[in-house]
């Protein structure tokens, strides 16, 4: 819903996840049987992260995009590919507030999902890549022998 900019409707909706009992919220986590309820809090943790970051409330966009990545640490294996677009976005938000280690940071792990799955969602690799060029072109300086 947040795409063709009915956020009322969305956020009405997201805030029924978050007043979740915790104990709810932390059954969900436990059992991999209700994977679909976790993929839509991650959609809708994800999806309001980004909408948070294009209204200019980085701070808020962050919080749920970090919540996004916390609850792929419980439910997913450390190489998923759902990993490197959370990495990607998280690397987008701190380099718009000029945070540039943990984008880079962020990127570096994005990068190294998407190159380690053998089959990269090539957008998400391309903006990637492109992150970690653009903070190189700013003279931004790091040890990383990745980016020399």
């Amino acid at each position: 819903m947040y795409r063709i900019g009915d956020y009322d409707t969305n956020e009405k909706y997201f805030n029924q996840y978050l007043e979740m009992d915790i104990n709810e919220y932390e059954t969900v986590l436990c059992y991999a049987s209700l994977s679909k309820i976790i993929q839509i809090l991650l959609v809708h943790f994800s999806a309001w992260g980004h909408c948070y970051v294009a209204l200019k409330q980085y701070e808020q966009g962050e919080k749920l995009m970090q919540e996004a990545l916390q609850i792929r640490r419980k439910s997913l294996p450390g190489n998923h590919h759902d990993f490197a677009l959370t990495y990607s976005s998280l690397g987008l938000l701190y380099k718009i507030i000029m945070k540039n280690e943990l984008a880079l940071e962020y990127f570096l792990k994005a990068r190294e999902i998407h190159l380690a799955s053998g089959e990269p969602d090539l957008l998400d690799l391309l903006i990637t890549e492109r992150g970690i060029r653009m903070l190189q072109a700013s003279d931004y300086r790091v040890s990383s022998p990745s980016l020399k």
